[in-house]
């Protein structure tokens, strides 16, 4: 008995280790030329919102050494921002990847300061590889793919047909048929049909139905969710142009239901399938938040209906992310939190300002602009400093800077410095200098985005406060 004992225990033990093995992915590699840096690693949390979520980090050590684990359940398309670089690679659950990164190259500060800056991107060199490892596959695929690709769609929409399609498939496929690796298979399978449909060689419906109705739905295969998301691009709008369509407006503007919207969609036969109807409800949802042919109110009453009903675990996380994103600065919902450190290297939130209204800018110290208005919000902290606030957010690349910035100049307000939370730019989708928000007492956002001081911020204010009595 104590002879099956052991073997069971050891039996266990052995399948908990290999489970907790299988899980994890090890990245590591040497980069002198990132030493003292820290290494975050993210996965998209979907791909429909494109929400990135750390799922990793290090630091590289003084020799350029660094290893990170990654926990993954299933292959992820994994990426890091490093300077001028986006740099990813695919990571399989279980295996070890030695890493090369490219030679740092920090932005230059008209780079970091320009929100439509487009980083490099790089499929990261990886040095114990196998020939028929996935990146290995995936990279010459892409080169032999993209080769090819700029050309056909250019001459589809000149009107004329240079290269073949189908003969251009099969050559490639001659290559790279042979392997069975079905992370692969599908990823090679979905570029097929998005330069299908980028060519306009077939129908938009001839493309739904063959590689999505009735197909599994691939979540993290960037290949099919990139075919998918332009596919499906705007399909509210699309639809409401059919006969059958046309009372897609009225479910989400006037009924704001989510089950008369789905019912108006399932009238088109290629979202015969539930789960794909609701993944493609999701997707106009989220179009729909970025134009203005839909009350975002209505589409968030949708949203929220779906979320209640959905049963796809997938779908939950989509829906999640999608409201995040267009609520986070929507007036009178609750902005992203942050605790950054004040130019006297105190950290501070928004609830050190309870009970203000805080007049939130992002500016700076670099920007002619911004220090143009500063003189101006001087002058506007001076009249209305006892129930509003101002803090600058300063983007200025050295913290010390801007110590040395407020001590020389001897500003009144509060100044916070981003470095402990650069992220803090896309959660307030900040795209030039400065930029504005007026926050209320109850730390909901009321101005999104407000008025600078040149544009009357002042009159706009005044007339807000009266309106709530509050003078």
């Amino acid at each position: 008995m104590s002879l099956f004992k052991t073997i069971l225990t050891f039996a266990l033990v052995f399948f908990m280790l290999f489970f907790k093995t299988l899980g994890q992915v090890t990245l590591s590699g040497n980069a002198p030329s990132y030493k003292g840096e820290e290494l975050i690693f993210f996965q998209f949390s979907d791909l429909i919102s494109r929400t990135e979520i750390p799922i990793g980090r290090c630091t590289v050590m003084p020799d350029g050494n660094f290893s990170v684990d990654l926990k993954i359940d299933e292959t992820e398309f994994i990426f890091s921002h490093l300077g001028i670089y986006k740099i990813y690679l695919f990571a399989e659950p279980g295996k070890k990847y030695q890493i090369v990164l490219p030679d740092s190259e920090p932005k230059t500060e008209s780079q970091r300061l320009n929100p439509f800056f487009r980083e490099v991107e790089v499929h990261v060199g990886i040095t114990n590889i196998e020939k028929d490892d996935l990146n290995i596959l995936i990279s010459s695929f892409d080169t032999a793919f993209n080769e090819h690709f700029d050309q056909i769609v250019m001459d589809a929409y000149a009107g004329i047909q240079s290269t073949p399609l189908d003969s251009l498939i099969n050559q490639i496929e001659s290559i790279y048929g042979k392997f069975d690796q079905p992370f692969f298979t599908s990823y090679r399978h979905y570029r097929y049909g998005l330069i299908s449909q980028l060519s306009l060689m077939q129908k938009s419906r001839s493309i739904s139905d063959k590689y999505f109705l009735n197909k599994p739905i691939l979540y993290n295969n960037p290949s099919y969710m990139e075919l998918f998301n332009l596919l499906y691009d705007k399909y509210f709008l699309f639809f409401a142009r059919s006969e059958s369509g046309q009372a897609v407006f009225s479910n989400i503007s006037d009924e704001k239901s989510y089950t008369n919207l789905k019912a108006t969609l399932a009238e088109d036969d290629v979202l015969a399938n539930d789960s794909l109807l609701e993944l493609v409800i999701l997707k106009g949802l989220h179009d729909g938040f970025f134009d203005d042919k839909f009350s975002r109110s209505a589409l968030l009453t949708i949203l929220d209906s779906l979320y209640s009903q959905t049963q796809i675990a997938e779908h939950l996380i989509i829906a999640e992310n999608i409201r995040s994103k267009v609520t986070r600065l929507l007036p009178g919902f609750v902005p992203t939190p942050f605790e950054l450190y004040s130019s006297e290297g105190k950290l501070m939130s928004l609830n050190d300002f309870e009970g203000k209204y805080v007049y939130l800018n992002f500016c700076s110290t670099s920007s002619y602009t911004c220090l143009q208005e500063f003189t101006l919000l001087e002058k506007l902290y001076e009249k209305h400093g006892k129930f509003l606030e101002i803090v600058t957010i300063s983007i200025d690349k050295d913290a010390q800077e801007l110590k040395s910035f407020v001590e020389q100049t001897k500003y009144s307000w509060t100044f916070l410095h981003y470095g402990n939370k650069p992220d803090i730019i896309r959660d307030f989708d900040v795209r030039a200098y400065p930029t504005y928000f007026l926050i209320g007492p109850d730390r909901t956002l009321i101005m999104s985005p407000a008025a600078s001081p040149r544009e009357n911020f002042e009159i706009l204010l005044f007339k807000l406060l009266r309106s709530k009595g509050e003078i």
